[in-house]
């Protein structure tokens, strides 16, 4: 009997054989000749060249029920017409790799959850523009290397405690510094020098101490 003469009968059964094509629609070899078949919703498993699957053959036609086997090293893919959605009510998904996780969205990437943990010995992260947008930011760290052309701080207080601070700016750039009031105290010793030094006050410009060198 052939494959059309099978469909064309009032029974269902089940049959293994090996696909010749895939695409929208499966060309599958039975043991009574070649027919096309369509992937049961419940085979999450994309079928392949070659691959031997368990086929129901029924009146409406033939669907992959499942992949058997496969190619020795081949990769198993899991592979949906539309959404997928991976729920598990009252328990925990656990996605484990012996060598590594990819997660690639051709548009989006989303990650939600009341809490988030990330944890490695190294990462990289790259990317084009970043927006973050939080109340608090708590960060432990050995050190930092920052380098960027530019960088723009709108901040309502900034409050610094250092053991030391070294700022250095290329000769012949400007540092500036414009405040209402500018307050600057030194323990031990305040030393301002320069090629030319300004000093100017449009009401008063006082000098005190117990001892006043000029020249």
């Amino acid at each position: 009997m052939t494959a059309a003469k099978k469909l064309a009968s009032a029974e269902t059964y089940m049959e293994t054989g090996r696909v010749e094509r895939t695409g929208a629609a499966f060309a599958v070899r039975l043991s009574s000749g070649s027919c096309e078949a369509r992937r049961a919703k419940s085979c999450l498993v994309a079928p392949d060249v070659g691959d031997k699957v368990l086929c129901a053959i029924e009146p409406d036609g033939v669907h992959v029920l499942a992949v058997l086997d496969g190619r020795d090293g081949a990769p198993t893919k899991l592979a949906t017409d539309g959404d997928l959605v991976v729920q598990a009510r009252g328990g925990r998904v656990v996605i484990c790799a012996s060598e590594r996780v990819d997660i690639a969205g051709a548009r989006e990437v989303a990650v939600t959850g009341a809490e988030v943990q990330v944890r490695a010995r190294k990462g990289s992260v790259a990317i084009d523009e970043l927006g973050f947008f939080g109340r608090l930011v708590q960060a432990e760290v050995t050190k930092i290397a920052l380098i960027a052309q530019e960088a723009d701080t709108a901040l309502t207080r900034l409050t610094q405690r250092v053991k030391r601070v070294f700022r250095f700016v290329e000769e012949e750039e400007i540092d500036q510094t414009r405040a209402g009031t500018i307050d600057l105290r030194a323990q031990d010793l305040l030393g301002l020098r320069g090629e030319n030094a300004i000093i100017s006050a449009r009401v008063l410009a006082k000098v005190d101490g117990e001892q006043i060198h000029l020249g």
